[in-house]
């Protein structure tokens, strides 16, 4: 077990983005280079309460993020990991639990991204953009580590697949522990009929590509001529209006039961 950084109370870093974005993976990163008291064994809600009074507790969460801000606000001991990811190889991932299922749709991207914006220049929030982690892992984890002094570095996370302990769960998600490399950064080229069903239906994507600056043209676009989109009935649609508002209520009745137990 990790050694626990010096604390008076428990501190919780909590790791979110959207599905497929790289939320596994700095999970393991963070439990495999970094001190820590406890962690999740692979998933736990920011809602869900934990025993630990004091160190630090690791967790991730994608979902959280359409829902944490009240808390995020209302809680100092609260720190929060935001992965970004280009949203092209976001809505073609697959998971490999299930092969013949696009997990996000550019819908599902815009509205974690949406709730994140909020939250960006807070102190207690830092994005990793998941290109730069693959790309430069030591260099994304300096970042970390200025952003979050109570944070004590074991290892450099270029080497983390030599020292993670990772659950059946993540090594399924993230195909194995296995080295960092940056060579599927473009994966989504492998996918163009699925791009090409999503680009029809969010033609906005476009647009976004240019804004977060994976592109600085439409040329990427010429990828795109000729081909058949390939459409997907699952998770393509944002939820109906009264599902949305059980959701909402639900999550601020979980929202005041944190703040009052904190």
């Amino acid at each position: 077990m990790p050694t626990a950084p010096t604390t008076d109370s428990t501190i919780r870093l909590h790791v979110t983005g959207c599905l497929r974005s790289g939320t596994t993976l700095m999970t393991e990163m963070l439990a495999a280079c970094f001190d820590y008291t406890q962690r999740c064994e692979h998933e736990q809600s920011i809602f869900q309460p934990i025993e630990q009074t004091t160190g630090l507790y690791l967790s991730k969460k994608p979902s959280d993020i359409t829902h944490m801000q009240r808390i995020f606000m209302s809680d100092p001991n609260l720190y929060v990991i935001y992965m970004l990811r280009d949203p092209r190889s976001v809505i073609t991932s697959i998971h490999p639990s299930k092969s013949d299922v696009y997990f996000a749709s550019f819908e599902r991207w815009q509205r974690y991204e949406s709730a994140a914006r909020p939250l960006q220049n807070h102190p207690r929030f830092l994005q990793v953009r998941y290109e730069s982690l693959i790309r430069d892992p030591d260099e994304e984890q300096k970042k970390i580590v200025n952003a979050f002094d109570f944070l004590t570095q074991r290892h450099l996370f270029s080497n983390f697949d030599k020292h993670a302990n990772a659950s059946k769960k993540a090594e399924i998600s993230l195909k194995g522990l296995r080295p960092i490399s940056n060579q599927n950064v473009a994966s989504w080229r492998e996918h163009l009929p699925r791009l090409a069903f999503q680009l029809a239906n969010y033609p906005q994507l476009k647009r976004i590509v240019r804004d977060y600056g994976y592109e600085e043209d439409d040329d990427w676009l010429k990828a795109l001529e000729g081909v058949t989109p390939r459409t997907q009935s699952y998770g393509e649609s944002r939820p109906p209006v009264w599902q949305r508002m059980e959701t909402k209520l639900r999550y601020r009745l979980k929202s005041r039961r944190y703040l009052k137990n904190r």
